[in-house]
């Protein structure tokens, strides 16, 4: 009678749903935890280009995927400074002004 309901059980479309559902969750949350990205950036599987302080979000770029790896997301308002730390745009004025030759902001601004 067991083997009978445990395959019955099997079978059911909404048993094999949660069953698939269940284990796409569990990879994706390991994925996660494997990948220990800095303050302010994100693992991405097909990084995006990255924007510096200074740049403008209107910075051309190709819309080719880039190596999996831990990204500065400029679309919520983060740049990477020029020591690489990732930082929100409202702070960039600190560093622009000290490295304003290498991001070629003009008067550090």
């Amino acid at each position: 009678m067991k083997s009978k309901t445990l395959c019955c059980l099997s079978m059911n479309p909404f048993f094999i749903f949660i069953t698939a559902f269940a284990l796409i969750f569990t990879y994706v949350d390991a994925t996660r935890r494997r990948h220990k990205c800095k303050p302010n950036e994100i693992w991405m599987e097909c990084g995006g280009c990255e924007l510096k302080c200074g740049q403008s979000v209107f910075t051309p770029c190709t819309l080719i995927c880039r190596p999996a790896g831990c990204y500065c997301p400029s679309y919520y308002g983060f740049r990477r400074t020029f020591n690489g730390k990732c930082i929100h745009v409202s702070q960039c004025w600190r560093y622009s002004i000290k490295y304003a030759p290498y991001f070629n902001v003009p008067n550090g601004r």
